[in-house]
């Protein structure tokens, strides 16, 4: 599943995605709002679209652990040309390893359609271990190449995205000057009465943020967030 601000910025370059496809984590849970990574496609659903997930359910074609190279070889799709893995990740124990198969799945010139936390509340489903940032990505899919120009940060709320040096931050340090008098008098003032247990003492406040990376697997990529020597 994804987020509204995951669909509509993918749906951009829904014309670049090839079938077949994969979706990792396809599950539909009808206790919250769900969008689907189907809808990405634009043109309507690709003839050979998988979803696969840990759990039966709807929306899951096969019951696959990606953790575990063995399982992907029951798959009946050998390579796939369009990989979806949104908000999944951060679920996941071995993430290393999960990574290394996606990465043996993807066929060479297909896109990886990445989403992940950067900073975000705690959500179970049924565990939550990690969170990202653009580096941590490309070090997980060495021979995947993401497109700076086709990621992007999306917030909670609002359609409007960021590019991956632009971390959304409410700064209360040296660009409090920069926010409305009504704001800085505001800041100023909690923190003189020392409410919300010094919150506003604070450097910033991370807004809760999430990445959307678009990756194609390359021979040979260059590598857009981290440098080669680390990976």
């Amino acid at each position: 599943m994804a987020t509204l601000q995951t669909i509509r910025h993918f749906q951009q370059f829904s014309s670049l995605l090839e079938g077949p496809v994969l979706e990792i984590g396809s599950l539909i849970d009808p206790s919250y709002t769900q969008y689907k990574p189907l809808d990405i496609h634009v043109d309507g659903k690709p003839t050979q679209y998988l979803g696969i997930d840990i759990f039966h359910g709807d929306g899951v074609d096969q019951v696959v652990n990606l953790c575990d190279k063995e399982e992907i070889t029951k798959l009946p799709i050998a390579k796939f040309r369009t990989i979806h893995c949104h908000y999944v990740m951060e679920h996941v124990t071995d993430i290393f390893s999960m990574a290394k198969n996606i990465e043996s799945l993807l066929d060479e010139g297909g896109v990886l359609l990445f989403s992940v936390p950067f900073s975000w509340r705690l959500h179970r489903i049924p565990i939550d271990m990690w969170r990202f940032t653009p580096q941590s990505v490309d070090y997980l899919f060495p021979n995947v190449e993401f497109i700076d120009e086709k990621c992007a940060l999306s917030v909670r709320q609002g359609d409007k995205t960021f590019r991956l040096d632009e971390f959304p931050e409410f700064d209360f340090g040296s660009r409090l000057n920069a926010q409305p008098r009504y704001v800085k008098w505001y800041v100023k003032l909690l923190r003189k009465l020392n409410l919300h247990n010094n919150i506003f003492n604070q450097r910033a406040l991370l807004y809760e943020t999430n990445l959307m990376m678009f990756g194609v697997k390359r021979s040979k990529p260059v590598y857009t967030y981290i440098d080669p020597v680390y990976v």
